[in-house]
């Protein structure tokens, strides 16, 4: 089962093309609803609000939702992998609520966008009790993998990473990190005696990466007593 599919609501209140406006929007209001499906056929007709069928009432005669036109809405497919629909969740430009078919266009129900986005967070260890790294390396010549076993050694586990492709004729690239470490300090004391520079690291407080080394440094001059 799909990310999509675990959060389909196939019980979220729809109408049908053949109703009329003045009878959705006494629904609407009955419903306490912000946005609802429009289906003809079985199949997804469009995606409506209150305010889109009010001003569609003050501009005509009561007619069927079907006899209108409506904006093509913004739809996943139930099988689709979540991170490919991110630009859809990530829209501010049209409300909470996506519907969602199968391929042919069958309706399946709805999802909402918060959801989903919660998916991705724990998908990416957002959510989780960790750490944030943030390296900036050479644009050239320096693999991803050799800076995961650097961090690996120093018994920490990489939960998910990230990369900012780099602008063109950029020197240097950044790496950003979700990991699980017990100490931080001495972590990145030795990711930058292998050259990289620590851009950002928690637990330091908003980005202050030069109290962290001096922490590191102060405890690592102490173990070395």
């Amino acid at each position: 089962m799909s990310h999509i599919q675990r959060h389909i609501n196939a019980d979220y209140p729809v109408f049908q093309a053949s109703e009329m406006v003045s009878a959705v929007l006494s629904r609407f209001q009955e419903l306490g609803l912000e946005e609802a499906p429009v289906l003809k056929d079985g199949r997804l007709f469009a995606l409506v609000s209150p305010d889109c069928l009010l001003r569609a009432a003050q501009a005509e005669d009561d007619v069927q939702l079907g006899q209108m036109r409506f904006n093509e809405p913004e739809t996943l497919y139930e099988d689709e992998h979540v991170l490919d629909a991110f630009d859809r969740l990530s829209d501010n430009r049209t409300g909470n609520l996506l519907p969602v078919t199968d391929q042919d266009g069958g309706y399946k129900g709805v999802v909402t966008k918060s959801e989903l986005l919660k998916e991705i967070a724990g998908i990416f260890h957002f959510s989780e009790t960790g750490a944030t790294l943030e390296i900036e390396a050479p644009a050239l010549g320096v693999k991803v993998s050799e800076i995961i076993g650097v961090i690996e050694k120093n018994d920490a586990t990489v939960l998910s990473f990230g990369i900012v492709e780099p602008e063109p004729g950029a020197q240097t690239m950044v790496m950003t990190f979700r990991i699980q470490s017990q100490d931080i300090y001495r972590l990145v004391t030795n990711l930058e005696k292998y050259g990289y520079f620590i851009r950002y690291a928690k637990p330091s407080v908003e980005g202050r990466v030069d109290e962290l080394r001096e922490k590191a440094l102060e405890f690592m001059r102490y173990i070395d007593m």
